[in-house]
């Protein structure tokens, strides 16, 4: 694989076009199904771990088994809805972080590529400077000050170590 082109896409108006479209469709269908919780309510009501999960599967067996022994003040409709919702959910959410995983690997290849190629236009900026061409300095004072900077006696000056910017995650 090549240093400066990590990965190479290329997708079609039409493309681009159905894959926001398929986004839209999916939160028109979820909307009214689907909340956003407080940071709070985050906190208070937490998420649950494997052993939370084998928790409630082992509690829906016995409510399978023996429901009959419940008291009548337990809501069986509202149970089951909730826990058919749960497993439904936890698919969703699987499938959203696989494609999320993937969307964001693509694009930290496509910010590689890109920051790779923005180096060497930078070094090319600096040569075409260095023979005074017309224009350049301008943009070469743009793009330098992603790059440290020392200060020697009170004085800016470019820093020798001027490779890469920093990037920050």
């Amino acid at each position: 694989m090549s240093r400066r082109n990590m990965i190479s896409i290329e997708l079609l108006a039409a493309t681009v076009q159905q894959i926001q479209s398929a986004f839209e469709t999916i939160e028109q269908l979820l909307d009214g199904h689907v909340v956003n919780i407080s940071p709070e309510d985050r906190q208070r009501y937490g998420s649950i771990d494997e052993q939370a999960k084998l928790f409630i599967f082992k509690a829906h067996d016995f409510y399978r088994a023996k429901g009959q022994l419940l008291p009548s003040y337990f809501d069986t409709v509202e149970y089951e809805k909730d826990f058919e919702g749960r497993k439904l959910f936890e698919r969703f959410e699987q499938k959203a972080v696989e494609l999320q995983e993937k969307i964001r690997d693509t694009r930290t290849l496509l910010d590689y590529d890109t920051l790779q190629y923005s180096y060497s236009l930078y070094r090319h900026l600096k040569n075409m400077s260095q023979e005074d061409i017309p224009g350049i300095d301008f943009w070469l004072e743009e793009i330098s000050q992603f790059f440290k900077r020392s200060v020697n006696n009170g004085l800016e000056e470019q820093s020798n170590d001027e490779v890469e910017p920093p990037i920050v995650e």
